[in-house]
């Protein structure tokens, strides 16, 4: 496998921002020229459709060459640090880097709570509510692309998922969607979200007929999507790719978990660690004695120093997520820290390898006046 790190110029931060750019709403990064180039024919409709885990190697072990997504993919760009949902569907959604929003991963330590958060479900590391109210919500939250522009006044903007304002069950429904919105009158931004392909590679795997069908019926129904809409810009992408996990349980490694202050949280292929006083140097020594050729052992000054979770004015609780050293799989390890996730997930992603890192940038150019 081989390590990629993302490239926060050529990568998935970059869509929004062009987005941004070209609603006429505010913008904090660079833009992507290729995608430039399209907005600029100020389509009536744009769409961005983000479909979960499809990464570049995924799409391409499943499709051909002459099919209809392959045809229209621009080039690679990638994720961000670390590849995984919680932080790449929140850098879509607000433009900003990991560091800026801070939604760093599927669970994080908030001291508020005195414990480890799921943040998209508010519950703990054996999925137990952590509180009355959405800590994340409360502590960590962000201004997104949809508002901004619809604040600048220059379309009517949706979110459409089965988590979001726009709230669809199905896929059928989310492409309903889609068309519904692109036939009204008034110029439109649709940031549209689906989770698959990555439910299924999770508890399938990535090479599992599940994981095949649904890149094949994605590919299939926004060939048919493109059809019928006129003067709409679709954008395809995903958040992150997928490989197989040789998953471990952390809490068969005594010697590593007494040295910490409480269960790693993050990922299963990035990890924080928290460390007692006086125990780093014993930390370092089991960590790499058990794990030193599957992750790669940040420090937090090495995080910073390296800009892992991008650069630009930091969230005020960024540096307190990452703890005292993060640890990124670059094998297809993965550290498990309950029997659920351990049993579990066959599919996994978060680390820094070039299948994670890796996704496509889909433009699809429809029945412009």
């Amino acid at each position: 496998m081989m390590i990629k790190y993302p490239d926060y110029n050529n990568s998935i931060l970059n869509i929004s921002n062009s987005v941004l750019k070209s609603f006429g709403a505010e913008y904090t990064h660079n833009t992507l020229p290729e995608l430039d180039e399209v907005l600029s024919k100020n389509y009536k409709n744009v769409v961005l459709m983000v479909f979960d885990a499809m990464g570049s190697f995924n799409i391409k072990e499943f499709l051909g060459d002459d099919s209809f997504l392959i045809n229209h993919k621009r080039k690679d760009i990638t994720s961000v640090f670390p590849a995984t949902t919680t932080a790449a569907l929140t850098t879509l959604k607000s433009g900003l880097m990991p560091c800026e929003h801070s939604w760093l991963g599927w669970s994080l330590h908030f001291d508020e709570v005195d414990n480890n958060v799921n943040i998209f479900v508010n519950t703990d590391d054996n999925y137990k509510p952590v509180a009355d109210y959405n800590v994340a919500e409360k502590y960590i939250s962000y201004k997104s692309v949809v508002d901004k522009i619809n604040e600048a006044g220059t379309a009517k903007a949706f979110s459409v998922s089965p988590f979001d304002e726009y709230k669809i069950n199905t896929f059928e429904e989310l492409i309903s969607a889609v068309k519904e919105i692109c036939e009204q009158d008034e110029r439109h931004y649709i940031y549209a979200y689906w989770p698959q392909p990555d439910s299924s590679m999770h508890k399938e795997g990535i090479h599992s007929n599940e994981a095949k069908e649904w890149i094949e019926r994605i590919n299939n129904e926004i060939e048919n999507l493109g059809r019928q809409l006129n003067d709409t810009l679709i954008i395809v992408t995903a958040d992150h790719g997928h490989i197989n996990g040789d998953n471990k349980l952390i809490s068969d490694y005594k010697d590593i978990t007494d040295t910490l202050k409480w269960m790693p949280s993050m990922e299963a292929r990035t990890r924080d660690f928290f460390v007692k006083d006086g125990m780093h140097e014993q930390f370092k020594k089991a960590f790499n004695k058990h794990f030193g050729k599957d992750f790669i052992l940040f420090s937090k000054k090495e995080v910073l120093e390296k800009n892992l979770f991008g650069k630009g004015k930091s969230h005020p609780r960024f540096e307190g997520f990452i703890g005292d050293y993060i640890a990124a799989s670059v094998t297809s390890k993965a550290l498990c820290v309950n029997e659920n996730e351990y049993r579990e997930l066959k599919g996994v992603h978060a680390g820094l390898t070039e299948e994670e890192m890796t996704v496509p940038l889909i433009i699809i150019e429809c029945n412009k006046k």
